[in-house]
């Protein structure tokens, strides 16, 4: 009869733990619907930035720039026709890539983020750089663009085919393709719901599969001192 009490009791326990469990897990799935729908209501209004997840996704869509391994990835957002984004290309990035992307400490995750607002050419601009990046000539082509800037025409398309060896049927088609017009309306969302409001803004973090953890956001053109102060504290953080 006690071995049958002493059986009930454990079997009573473990009903308990059981449903304890559940509603734990319930619960779990409540905060993080209910963290879902705030943050969803603060990009809305504006409040991106208040919500910043405590990882953030690196998007498949993203030009990769460095090795896969870099232990620490920066998130790139850019205007084209930004001239802070000129001035970091021109005098940042040449010193940042040799010091820390061709060394494997850091690898660099391109978005775009053209504020047409401001610059109206800048998402064409973005769309032409994409289709460059699909015959390798991404920084070339980079580079180029940021130099035209605003002055950016049809002439100017032409010029690019021709000085980089462009195939002009398989750019003009890219050009033409609404699927990458997409990707870059998807980088801007992305960038509008990290509460990301000028350019450039970098994300600088420590990579942990396909996030990046331990992140500092960096804007404007900044120095080499800078990002690589930022870059050995993510570097050395756990």
């Amino acid at each position: 009869m006690k071995k049958l009490l002493l059986l009930c009791f454990v079997v009573i326990l473990s009903g308990c733990q059981s449903t304890q469990n559940n509603e734990s897990e319930e619960l779990k799935k409540e905060l993080a619907q209910l963290k879902k729908v705030q943050r969803q209501v603060a990009i809305k209004v504006g409040l991106g930035a208040l919500v910043r997840p405590e990882k953030i996704e690196l998007s498949s869509e993203a030009i990769w720039i460095g090795s896969k391994d870099a232990e620490v990835v920066m998130i790139e957002f850019t205007d084209l026709h930004c001239p802070y984004c000129k001035k970091f290309q021109q005098t940042v990035w040449p010193e940042l890539k040799a010091k820390y992307v061709d060394t494997n400490k850091l690898a660099v995750s391109a978005r775009e983020f053209p504020l047409a607002s401001l610059h109206p050419k800048a998402p064409y601009a973005a769309v032409t750089l994409r289709c460059a990046n699909e015959q390798d000539q991404y920084e070339n082509v980079k580079d180029r663009l940021f130099e035209l800037g605003k002055s950016m025409a049809k002439a100017s398309l032409d010029e690019i085919v021709k000085d980089f060896n462009l195939d002009q049927e398989q750019f003009d088609a890219c050009l033409a393709n609404t699927d990458v017009h997409n990707v870059v309306t998807r980088s801007l969302q992305d960038a509008a719901e990290l509460g990301l409001s000028s350019t450039p803004t970098f994300i600088i973090g420590k990579k942990e599969g396909n996030y990046i953890t331990n992140y500092q956001i960096l804007t404007g053109a900044g120095s080499l001192e800078k990002f690589g102060s930022v870059i050995d504290e993510v570097t050395k953080s756990k």
